[in-house]
């Protein structure tokens, strides 16, 4: 019901995170089918970064993914595939409260709570389907923990291998490493368990570690065949170019959760609900972190009537989880595990960690509801009548503090994103209003959970029906919301990123502009996309090169590049990174500039105007300069001085005395994916710059056949010392690491998958082969 524009009417999201990935997708497809193995670099934005160890299009690596292919993938509804992780979602929080001995009533409303909340719809709708799909194991490996914990058999070893490799391999590494907080929490709660109990529960406890920790190392060999190069990649980008070889501390707590927004608990738009409506701390969010009142209600009444070891682990890991999302708000817990806990200082956004506390509270709600089907007959509970004077007092200030309460709230707005007076007056009113209903709406549904609760006490409904009524409101509740998120209304203030099948097929057609550049017959060349184009992704999905683009994890060598020169913001600069083609959604004048085409560019139309003088792919310099301070060689790029032709800047000594070089000849350059090939002729000593970007943890160089040292040049690029003669330089990528990361994963899945069967068949626990 939700989701029906998708299911029955034809439509899809095409909000940019919806799009960009399917930019690269089409491209790296298209690669791949055409010489037979998987792209690992990318070309086609940043002047080149790499693709799978950087996490690009590593769907294509995702086992399960394998089952779907030929059914949806073909078909072009690959949202179909995030539609059915989402049930898969609400089923593994079902399974996981019904091994915690939960009745069906109450398991189903926790897996329904788990499955609908924001959180999960809005990575759908906002293109974020590796984290909603990452987040659907959660239940699924607590659930598969617990098993090996109860029963320590083999084969829930294997089954709980095989979800965490699948989780890893779904490719969103914080959420699965949140997941594994989760699950290690666990593990630590029960060993602390055991010891406390000492002798009875202290030899099992251990054995079930054990196979813990295997199923825990299967695992991530599961998922070695995209973890091991992004591993060794992590130094080269911006997530690992910060203190301690981790992400910089402003842009990991980026999007920290302010504990002020916690009212969103309560009332899903008391910091607005997302777009120009919102009002919170982060620098934009488009959903508020709302888990259903009703399912809030029932896991506070769980925590109150089940007060057990598991409930104490539940709030425990939901509190440390809720400071962790902090960030910078509350840094002394988030910079313990930024400083200390391996490879927690390469994420960013802390507030992602709330899915754990969503998890949480869908699994307390549960057991909120199974403890009031035990409420006695005909008694009323003392905190039945202090909610009832605290809902009555809340609605007194609704009615009668209204115009206080406007002005109360009114005075924390912060200004929208605009100038115009009457569109901030416009949103201002709106965000009141959004407030002031949702209030109501939170007050409705808690009234109806303490009426449904009231009937029950004086059994004036059945256990049916009341397992039924509450249900269905909690659910209409979260539902709500959700609608919101999906189909928002023509007033709310928030755009629409619903769209038809067709304009998402259009959208990836050829244009104008595009048509133009494709027609160009002297690659290879790049282009340069200015003002709000510069991170359109769109370009490499009809296999243009752009120095821009948007990705999260580029190489760090080439963002500080983009920072220090201004997005590469000079002609010298452009031609030193081989742009023939500036693409303007506006006119502009200047002489080394010439209008070559005017057209239509995706919904608008774009100059592109052609760079007089470019430069080719490669070429030698008649001087190189040692620059040891990064400050004087970024001044010096940005200067009137810089000619790329004239003059290369190394940061290194070099194997030569001469500065002074001649300059040769490139007789041919050929161009792949994995290879590249410069073939030239010098009658002295030269040095050829190639303006590809300095990487050489991947790209190999070669002269003649001979291993050499990349040379890092003027910042960004890479520098060959050649002696005279004619020579073959060739660049080839090294995908040895990825080669290995697939045998290891592939061996890793069949162990895990022979512990499950062998232990089906025979039926085996841990407990039977020590006694053997």
């Amino acid at each position: 019901l939700l989701f029906s524009p998708i299911v029955f009417k034809g439509q899809s999201f095409g909000s940019p995170d919806n799009l960009a990935p399917n930019a690269s997708r089409t491209i790296l497809n298209e690669v791949a089918e055409e010489t037979g193995e998987f792209p690992l670099w990318q070309p086609w934005i940043f002047a080149g970064m790499p693709t799978a160890e950087a996490f690009t299009n590593i769907g294509a690596f995702y086992f399960p993914g394998h089952l779907f292919k030929p059914f949806l993938f073909a078909a072009g509804i690959g949202l179909y595939v995030q539609l059915i992780h989402l049930v898969f979602a609400g089923l593994g929080a079902y399974f996981l409260l019904k091994q915690l001995k939960m009745s069906a009533a109450a398991a189903l409303l926790g897996g329904v709570a788990f499955m609908m909340t924001p959180y999960m719809v809005t990575m759908i709708v906002f293109g974020h389907g590796s984290q909603m799909m990452t987040a659907a194991y959660i239940p699924w490996v607590m659930w598969a923990t617990v098993r090996l914990f109860d029963k320590q058999r083999l084969m829930d070893m294997g089954i709980l291998a095989i979800l965490m490799g699948f989780q890893l391999q779904r490719g969103h590494v914080q959420i699965a490493y949140y997941a594994w907080m989760l699950v290690g929490a666990y593990v630590l709660y029960k060993i602390l368990f055991a010891i406390l109990k000492k002798k009875d529960v202290l030899r099992p406890t251990a054995k079930s570690t054990g196979l813990f920790l295997g199923a825990a190392v299967l695992a991530m060999g599961m998922a070695l065949l995209i973890y091991l190069p992004s591993i060794e990649y992590t130094p080269h980008s911006v997530r690992g170019a910060g203190p301690g070889g981790g992400a910089n501390y402003d842009y990991a707590t980026a999007w920290s959760f302010h504990p002020k927004e916690m009212l969103t608990f309560l009332v899903p738009s008391a910091y607005g609900f997302g777009g120009s409506t919102y009002w919170g701390h982060m620098p934009f969010t488009d959903y508020p972190n709302y888990m259903g009142i009703i399912i809030l209600a029932l896991a506070v009444i769980g925590f109150a009537y089940r007060r057990g070891k598991f409930t104490w682990f539940i709030v425990g890991t939901s509190l440390l989880a809720l400071f962790i999302s902090f960030g910078k708000h509350f840094s002394l817990v988030y910079d313990l595990f930024y400083h200390v806990f391996p490879y927690f200082n390469k994420f960013r956004v802390p507030a992602m960690i709330l899915i754990l506390l969503q998890f949480n509270v869908a699994v307390l709600a549960a057991f909120g509801l199974e403890s009031l089907l035990n409420l006695q007959a005909k008694v009323i509970p003392r905190w039945v009548w202090i909610v009832l004077g605290l809902m009555g007092l809340f609605a007194l200030v609704l009615v009668i503090g209204n115009p206080l309460l406007k002005s109360l709230v009114s005075s924390r707005f912060t200004g929208p994103r605009t100038q115009d007076l009457q569109a901030i007056q416009a949103i201002n009113s709106l965000r009141w209003n959004m407030w002031y209903q949702d209030a109501w709406v939170s007050l409705l549904f808690s009234g109806g959970l303490i009426g449904f609760v009231w009937l029950w006490i004086r059994r004036s409904v059945n256990r049916t029906m009341f397992l039924g009524g509450i249900v269905a409101i909690g659910i209409l509740d979260i539902g709500i919301v959700d609608k919101k998120i999906i189909q928002p209304s023509p007033r709310s203030g928030r755009s629409s990123q619903l769209v038809s099948t067709y304009a998402v097929k259009r959208y990836f057609q050829p244009d104008d502009v595009i048509q133009f550049l494709q027609m160009d017959e002297n690659p290879p060349f790049r282009i340069y996309p200015l003002g709000q184009l510069f991170g359109e992704t769109r370009f490499m999905a009809f296999g243009i090169e752009s120095v821009g683009g948007y990705h999260p994890a580029k190489l760090n060598v080439y963002n500080e590049f983009l920072k220090r020169t201004r997005n590469a913001g000079t002609l010298p600069l452009m031609r030193m990174l081989n742009v023939r083609y500036l693409i303007s959604p506006q006119a502009i004048s200047d002489p080394e500039l010439s209008l070559a085409f005017t057209g239509r560019l995706g919904s608008g139309n774009a100059f592109v105007y052609r760079i007089e003088d470019p430069i080719h792919r490669a070429w030698f310099v008649r001087e190189v300069e040692v620059v040891s301070d990064p400050e004087e060689l970024w001044a010096f790029l940005m200067s009137s001085e810089f000619e790329p032709l004239g003059r290369a800047l190394v940061e290194q000594p070099f194997q030569v005395d001469e500065t002074h070089f001649g300059v040769g000849r490139i007789e041919e350059i050929q161009l792949n994916i994995h290879r590249i090939t410069i073939k030239t002729s010098s009658d002295v000593t030269g040095f050829l710059v190639v303006s590809e970007v300095y990487y050489p943890l991947r790209w190999k160089a070669s002269v003649d056949g001979k291993r050499v040292d990349t040379v890092k040049t003027n910042g960004v690029l890479r520098g060959i010392l050649l002696s005279p003669g004619q020579h073959v330089v060739e660049f080839s990528y090294d995908r040895s690491s990825f080669r290995l990361g697939m045998k290891l994963s592939l061996v890793s899945f069949a162990l895990a998958l022979g512990i499950v069967v062998f232990g089906i068949i025979t039926g085996t626990n841990l407990r039977k082969i020590v006694s053997r």
